[in-house]
């Protein structure tokens, strides 16, 4: 089958969606497609079978990026004449659009929960652009199946759109089990490692991280941080400062090797304001890291609450808090029941492979 995929940038470099995308790319080429990848960017060693066609982006302004990427993608698939169209960024028609990308509908309450200041974001420019998109993409008649990576993404369009419920199909993630993988090598130390891991400070929640994190620190407890990702990081590194934990934070910036840090770390937290499905959850559970995150990140739900992780309610005015409690429980546990936790947490995401996520979403684009 001739298939191609439209996602803004593909590649193993960057964030979750980014790698999803370049491991889904790879495991339609293994199993005998042909596979064209329209993307802004592809990175290196994605699969020396894919056909790329690039595509260009107006940036100008942020308005003039969405829109000129979903134009010349359409432009682009024109040419191509493909068999079936897998759409991992904002662009119609499509023959399935995954959502992959939060839903702008919902994050807008989230990241502007004031109604004043959300009405005047909503005439933002950019806004509007991805607004218009995305309902475009919601019309029936534009997209012929929707899949999402979590329930909660499912609700959230059975709640904003009126997009035929039994034309949105439920697929969780897959991870790469070759790259991500337990250290065979690993000891937990005297002092136990936190780590965030996310590519949108702000969005992932690491300002709530580091004041609970301080909280933590306050009690008497002995813990690091450490900061992975490629955002600016200079406002935290404020924030560290006046709470006089800037000590016990590393802020390491990006990093080609992800899987090094999660096989390094006692627990990871990712207190995400709002994520479809983030992908780092699951790579940390197929590295034996357990996961502390929020109800409103979609792969809280492959959590067991105190089995392989903890989830807590997200976005809310007692997040800090919150985080601060789970943290504490956990570094309250026995050795013994924290090596349990990174059995269980393998054991979940031995689960969520590529290649069953790829099958699945043939056999949805088959019927």
């Amino acid at each position: 089958m001739k298939i191609a995929i439209i996602r803004r940038e593909v590649s193993y470099t960057k964030g979750g969606a980014e790698r999803y995308a370049a491991s889904l790319c790879r495991e339609l080429c293994n199993m005998g497609h042909e596979v064209w990848v329209l993307a802004e960017k592809l990175g290196e060693n994605v699969h020396p079978a894919i056909n790329y066609l690039h595509i260009p982006v107006k940036r100008i302004s942020s308005s003039q990026r969405s829109q000129s990427f979903h134009l010349n993608a359409q432009a682009a698939l024109a040419k191509v004449q493909p068999d079936t169209k897998i759409a991992l960024s904002r662009t119609y028609p499509s023959d399935v659009f995954r959502v992959s990308d939060p839903l702008h509908c919902y994050w807008m309450g989230v990241r502007y929960p004031g109604k004043i200041r959300r009405f005047i974001e909503n005439l933002n420019p950019r806004h509007r652009a991805i607004f218009k998109i995305e309902r475009a993409i919601m019309d029936p008649v534009n997209t012929r199946i929707i899949v999402t990576n979590s329930k909660l993404s499912k609700a959230l369009i059975a709640k904003y759109y009126r997009y035929p419920q039994e034309r949105v199909h439920v697929i969780y993630n897959g991870v790469d089990h070759e790259q991500f993988t337990p250290d065979p090598g690993y000891i937990e130390g005297d002092l136990i490692k936190l780590l965030f891991v996310g590519q949108d400070f702000k969005r992932k929640g690491l300002g709530p991280v580091i004041r609970a994190f301080a909280k933590v620190i306050d009690k008497g407890y002995d813990c690091t941080l450490r900061v992975i990702g490629s955002n600016k990081p200079g406002p935290y590194q404020k924030l560290a400062t006046k709470l006089g934990i800037s000590q016990r934070i590393n802020f390491e910036g990006s990093t080609k090797e992800i899987q090094k840090n999660y096989q390094s770390s006692d627990l990871f937290i990712f207190p995400s304001l709002y994520d479809p499905f983030a992908n780092v959850v699951l790579e940390s559970l197929a590295c034996s890291l357990p996961v502390l995150t929020t109800t409103t990140n979609g792969s809280s739900e492959l959590i067991d609450e105190g089995q392989n992780g903890y989830v807590i309610e997200g976005a809310t005015d007692h997040l800090v808090e919150d985080i601060a409690e789970k943290i504490i429980r956990f570094l309250q546990l026995p050795a013994e029941k924290r090596r349990e936790m990174r059995s269980a947490a393998q054991k979940t995401a031995r689960k969520y492979t590529i290649s069953r996520n790829a099958e699945m979403m043939l056999e949805q684009l088959n019927q």
